[in-house]
């Protein structure tokens, strides 16, 4: 299944040496396929701790050999609850907008193998998850309550994942590792999603745009020790993702699009280099 492939497979980079990257990123524009940045970089799979795709109870390896543990990295644990996060986001815009259909392919369950392969990742980092947040908005949205309700479920949920992300006691470095993940994984979905300006897959680009969304908000959420220490490195940050917005006019779009997913890529890039000042 795609969803599993492009959210386990798909983030990569942030997590190398910084002379890999280093060597990789210059201050040159990205070629249009985001390719100057990714060659030679071999892709870091997230993996579940003792459920890699090689198999319940094995390691498990990425594409490119390496693997992470969810459970100690804090970076990867973050970008995977933020792209539940933006999954959820977009779905929530969607909704409020009208696109009630379109809002429906975006909700996650409990059973959804997004959250599944995160609970022993939860029972070992000692956190309560949110399943039952989950579940209600699923449900709210599915059912096609008032704008209200679904507002409810959608705001209690936010705050069951900030208690399990628990960003507050994390370093600037790993938020924003965190958010050069999420931002490589919303290039590979606009790539995906956008091609020569038509929007051929718009399910795709609209998780790169909730992707990114969430990106922007978590900067707010580092503590007031860690801003101070990185403020330099965090107010850059943001402005490169001020800047993405341009990439998504509509949440449902019509017509030619300017923008390609090299101006994700090559954000995400700066970013990562960013996070390793820290």
């Amino acid at each position: 299944m795609y969803e599993k492939r492009k959210i386990w497979l798909g983030v990569s980079s942030a997590l190398l040496a910084t002379s890999v990257v280093s060597t990789a990123v210059d201050a040159k524009p990205l070629a249009s396929d985001g390719n100057q940045f990714v060659a030679g970089i071999s892709s870091v799979s997230l993996l579940s701790s003792g459920e890699g795709e090689g198999g319940e109870g094995e390691g498990g390896e990425g594409e490119g050999g390496a693997s992470i543990d969810l459970v100690k990295d804090d970076a990867a644990f973050l970008a995977q609850l933020g792209l539940i996060r933006g999954h959820l986001w977009v779905g929530y815009k969607l909704y409020r907008e009208g696109h009630i259909d379109m809002a429906k392919t975006h909700m996650k369950h409990p059973e959804d193998e997004l959250y599944a392969g995160l609970k022993p990742i939860f029972e070992a980092r000692k956190v309560n998850g949110f399943a039952k947040e989950l579940q209600i908005l699923a449900k709210a949205v599915n059912e096609e309550k008032s704008e209200a309700a679904v507002t409810k479920a959608y705001s209690a949920l936010q705050s069951r994942i900030a208690q399990s992300e628990q960003i507050d006691n994390k370093t600037a470095r790993d938020v924003l590792l965190s958010i050069s993940l999420m931002v490589r994984t919303a290039a590979d979905e606009y790539a995906i999603g956008v091609k020569n300006g038509d929007v051929v897959n718009v399910h795709e680009y609209q998780d790169a745009y909730g992707f990114t969304e969430i990106a922007i908000e978590r900067l707010d959420a580092i503590n007031s020790e860690q801003q101070e220490l990185a403020k330099d490195d965090i107010a850059n940050t943001r402005q490169w993702l001020l800047e993405l917005r341009e990439l998504w006019p509509t949440v449902d779009p019509k017509g030619k699009l300017q923008g390609d997913a090299s101006h994700l890529y090559g954000a995400a890039a700066r970013i990562e280099l960013a996070a390793m000042n820290n």
